[in-house]
């Protein structure tokens, strides 16, 4: 049975699974997140030189283990992947069928960990668009610049809702993930770096220079001259901005009264 506390649908396709598999290059180091019925495992093993999942669902933990405990290559780690810790130094590829309910902790559980340099993961294919959007994309929004900063990113394939047992409403897609060492912009405090994107797309409708800036300890004249030292037009909107203009921003709020957050 499908998880429905996680919205999870099982992948049943195997050439679907067998082409994420194949994103994998041949020898990696791999944690699968939720093996589930293990439809993608069998395809990991044969690619990996070290493999382990990680699996919640402790009825389905003792079927991984009935199936594939014979390899080599196999470890399973019976628990939740938001606490799970890698075995070893890494490097790391991390791949899964991720449920949307938990999408979004789990982009920022594996971002937090080093060892994890790329992934496959696949999600709700709306998700997985904000993931990947680009400024001026309309899906653009903080995740998507929170991404961007420590990933490239790419769809590698859409996965039509008739590969899933139970089927889902909505199709899925394949997320490529490779990180950026470093980023891409340079920031003295990332965390309030992202707490100014946060900010600025709280009302993603809104012009900038219609922005609330109570937060930032700034008058609508103050801001508006941030806005122009930043060389950031007021009638631009939030997810016009790329990361180089949300740096710029950032380094300028930072020499006003302290800076951001």
């Amino acid at each position: 049975m499908a998880r429905p506390r996680l919205g999870q649908h099982f992948l049943r396709d195997l050439r679907t699974a067998r082409r994420i598999a194949a994103l994998v290059p041949p020898g990696a180091s791999v944690v699968e997140v939720g093996p589930g019925r293990g439809a993608l495992t069998g395809f990991l093993l044969e690619r990996a030189s070290a493999y382990e999942g990680v699996e919640l669902d402790g009825e389905l933990a003792r079927r991984l283990n009935e199936r594939f405990g014979g390899r080599e290559n196999f470890r399973l780690t019976a628990g939740d992947f938001l606490g799970y810790e890698p075995p070893g130094p890494g490097p790391y590829w991390l791949v899964g069928n991720i449920p949307y309910a938990i999408s979004s902790k789990i982009v920022r559980r594996a971002t937090g960990e080093p060892r994890y340099v790329a992934a496959a993961l696949m999600f709700q294919r709306e998700f997985a668009r904000r993931l990947t959007a680009r400024p001026g994309d309309p899906a653009c929004g903080s995740l998507s610049a929170y991404v961007t900063y420590h990933w490239e990113t790419k769809t590698a394939f859409i996965v039509k809702a008739a590969g899933f047992s139970p089927p889902p409403l909505v199709d899925s897609a394949v997320v490529l993930f490779r990180r950026r060492e470093p980023p891409p912009v340079e920031v003295d405090d990332e965390e309030r770096f992202f707490a100014l994107v946060r900010a600025a797309f709280a009302h993603r409708r809104k012009q900038l220079g219609n922005a609330d800036v109570d937060g930032f300890g700034l008058t609508k004249p103050e801001w508006l001259a941030v806005l122009e030292r930043a060389d950031i037009k007021r009638n631009r909107r939030a997810q016009d901005l790329d990361l180089e203009e949300f740096a710029r921003l950032y380094r300028v709020l930072r020499g006003v009264r302290g800076g951001v957050g």
